[in-house]
């Protein structure tokens, strides 16, 4: 009998956590997801206490990337809200590549700025164009309008009248519009694109200081920090090489029209190239962005206007050869020559007014020898009386 009652105790004992959790489980359940015996099902079960396939997770209280990156949106906001520009060009152009951030939705600040570059230089590339087939006409309009020159030059400033100077106003005229250039249409796209230069630099310099959260965040790749220099100075190192690329590429145009100034300019560009990456290295990314970019379209650019079919489609001509017994000189020889000529007008010079001395001399003699003579003849004259 007392085995029998341990045996009870014992059984009673652990059907109670079972009892418990059948009352849990009759209790959550509805009388239509009873089973027969009066218990629900297993899955039913399951259903009330785990989650159901598509349901939404949960998100954690106080995520911090969340709330920074919120945190930075809003001040990024309030910062553009706050910004009052003024009618100077470089205000309007961070007006207009907010305008596009906003509306474009690119990933990054870095992305509107390259993106803001190549639509302006979309926009001035008929300017180029046009410029550069205009260069090339006016490069073999120049050894024609030279022979008119050194013939008006023969004739002297006394021997020149207002018939020849109309007369060569008139052929220069018809000149020009024989190869149908114009000299202004050469600079169209140099003096469009120089205030858009000027106020995208000023515009990326003085960005930072309205919009440091905006920029903290907009860079890409080993640049993150728009606002902070390049740390591996990766982009003024490319910068200067785009620069140099298309200074090499665009060297011929350049020495069309003047092949000795040409060739000054053409050195005076690779030195720049190499000048400019200590003296920007300290700029800001956004800077460096921006020009990058814009070197790489005109290197592109330049390329692209090489080509045959491009020319040819274009009204683009090839440079003109150069012209027997008038060989294009150096800035060294032009040098060289400037110095021998004023070694031999010295000498010249020297003579000339040696002769004007000694003519001011005799003439100063004549002079005294004239007043001599008057003397004397005045004494004479009082003597016989």
């Amino acid at each position: 009998s007392v085995s029998k009652s341990l045996a009870g105790a014992s059984s009673s004992h652990h059907d109670l956590p079972n009892a418990h959790l059948s009352k849990r489980l009759m209790s959550s359940s509805t009388p239509s997801d009873m089973q027969g015996n009066g218990f629900p099902s297993v899955d039913e079960s399951l259903g009330k206490i785990l989650p159901s396939f598509g349901s939404t997770p949960i998100t954690p209280e106080g995520d911090a990337t969340t709330t920074t990156d919120s945190f930075i949106s809003s001040a990024a906001a309030e910062q553009i809200a706050a910004f009052e520009p003024t009618w100077w060009p470089s205000d309007q152009a961070l007006l207009l590549i907010n305008w596009i951030n906003e509306t474009a939705g690119f990933p990054c600040y870095a992305y509107t700025i390259g993106a803001t570059t190549i639509a302006f230089r979309v926009l001035l590339f008929p300017l180029f164009v046009k410029g550069q087939a205009n260069s090339t006409r006016m490069a073999h309009l120049q050894p024609e309008l030279k022979i008119m020159k050194d013939e008006l030059d023969k004739m002297g400033t006394k021997g020149v009248d207002q018939k020849a100077q109309m007369r060569y106003s008139q052929q220069t005229v018809a000149l020009f519009r024989k190869y149908d250039c114009n000299p202004l249409v050469s600079i169209m796209a140099p003096l469009a694109s120089m205030p858009i230069f000027m106020s995208m630099f000023f515009a990326m310099r003085n960005a930072p200081e309205h919009f440091p959260e905006l920029l903290s965040t907009g860079g890409m790749l080993w640049f993150p920090d728009l606002t902070a220099a390049d740390p591996y100075c990766i982009m003024p190192v490319l910068s200067a090489l785009t620069f140099l690329g298309m200074t090499e590429v665009g060297k011929e145009q350049m020495m069309a029209n003047d092949p000795a100034k040409g060739r000054v300019m053409v050195n005076a560009f690779r030195a720049l190239a190499i000048v400019m990456v200590p003296m920007t290295m300290k700029f800001n990314s956004g800077i460096f962005v921006y020009w990058t970019v814009n070197n790489s379209w005109s290197f592109m650019q330049t390329l692209l206007l090489k080509q045959p079919s491009v020319k040819q489609y274009f009204g683009i001509w090839d440079p003109p050869k150069p012209v027997p017994g008038q060989e294009t000189k150096s800035i060294f020889d032009e040098v060289t020559n400037l110095i021998k000529q004023k070694k031999k007008e010295e000498p010249n010079a020297w003579a000339v007014d040696r002769v004007t001395a000694h003519n001011e001399i005799i003439e100063q003699q004549k002079m005294v020898k004239k007043k001599l003579m008057e003397k004397e003849g005045l004494k004479k004259g009082r003597s016989t009386k």
